[in-house]
């Protein structure tokens, strides 16, 4: 029963975040963090408590990592 419950947060939020992209900027994971600068983000990141994928010289974050951050 427990499980269902967690499968059913992780359909709130996925619900909650529907007008963000699929994969997401540091800018745009800083707003829906609630953080008050990328460094927090970006620290994180480095720290592996962030998954992300890096295209170049950018980190990119797809929204189902932050779903699971905050979710479970």
């Amino acid at each position: 029963m427990q499980v269902s419950n967690l499968h059913l947060q992780f359909a709130d939020y996925k619900k909650l975040f529907v007008n963000y992209p699929d994969v997401l900027s540091v800018e745009e994971a800083t707003t829906l963090l609630g953080f008050k600068s990328q460094t927090a983000i970006i620290r994180r990141i480095h720290q592996h408590r962030i998954r992300c994928l890096k295209v170049g010289r950018s980190f990119m974050i797809p929204k189902e990592y932050l779903i699971k951050l905050i979710g479970i």
